[in-house]
């Protein structure tokens, strides 16, 4: 039987993890842990993001076979065993050359600053995304960040022509991707979840999932994901945006690496 396999974010940032599992992975079930109530995790204590993240933990589990964490935040700062764990990759990088864009929380785990890596202060980020999903959820119309271009302007402009790579270390960043490449000039954005997926992939198929499925033309309905809010009912909402990631999101990695 195939395994079932939990993700966690503090909302809408690991369904683009949970994506790309859902393409490579096509046999597998899944359960989705939104800790919407206590969303955002980037600004809070350690103590607290170890809480969430601990509570979340346990029913993944006592639930799923598989865990998997989408959030870069708690996965850098509790550091679980025996999880899969979306972070950002500074080790591959030069870190003179490298932004990261992360929450304070991410930043401050990795050391990023301290190891010489670009940084900017995109601290709100993680919410306005939040924000505009929901419009678009709304709308009913494509996963667009371009109204925080102004937003992204004023942060990331002092790092145009300065980057070679950009490493982003939200999955609710993944959403601003487009305007973050087109504001720094920097092609080679790097979320980690394809490396993170395929890491996933390899502990159930005991080998990379070579022929990886595109979502939109097998379950358009996501009747095989299961989710958990800590706070109000968002599945209609949850399934949307997965739908979206599946026809936007999930080709555009797939196509990249074969």
């Amino acid at each position: 039987m195939a395994p079932r396999i939990g993700v966690y974010d503090s909302g809408t940032g690991g369904l683009t993890t949970l994506a790309l599992l859902r393409a490579k992975l096509p046999k597998c079930s899944f359960l989705y842990y939104a800790d919407t109530a206590r969303m955002p995790f980037g600004s809070k204590s350690r103590e607290e993001i170890f809480e969430c993240a601990g509570e979340a933990l346990r029913v993944l589990r006592r639930e799923t076979d598989i865990a998997v964490f989408g959030c870069n935040t708690a996965s850098v700062t509790v550091r679980p065993k025996n999880v899969f764990c979306l972070h950002p990759d500074l080790d591959s990088c030069d870190p003179h050359h490298t932004l990261v864009l992360a929450t304070p929380a991410t930043v401050a785990a990795t050391d990023a600053r301290g190891k010489g890596f670009l940084t900017a202060d995109t601290s709100e980020l993680a919410v306005l995304v939040e924000v505009r999903l929901a419009l678009r959820f709304k709308s009913r119309t494509r996963l667009d960040c371009s109204d925080l271009e102004d937003y992204l302007q004023r942060r990331l402009a002092p790092f145009a022509g300065r980057a070679d790579r950009v490493l982003i270390g939200c999955s609710h960043y993944v959403y601003a991707e487009r305007e973050i490449a087109r504001i720094t000039g920097v092609s080679d954005c790097r979320d980690g979840n394809d490396a993170l997926t395929e890491r996933v992939a390899r502990a159930v198929y005991g080998s990379e999932c070579v022929e990886p499925i595109f979502l939109r033309e097998n379950t358009p309905d996501a009747s095989d994901v299961s989710f958990i809010f800590t706070g109000g009912n968002e599945g209609a909402k949850y399934r949307w945006i997965l739908s979206r990631l599946a026809a936007e999101y999930v080709p555009k990695i797939l196509i990249k690496r074969l």
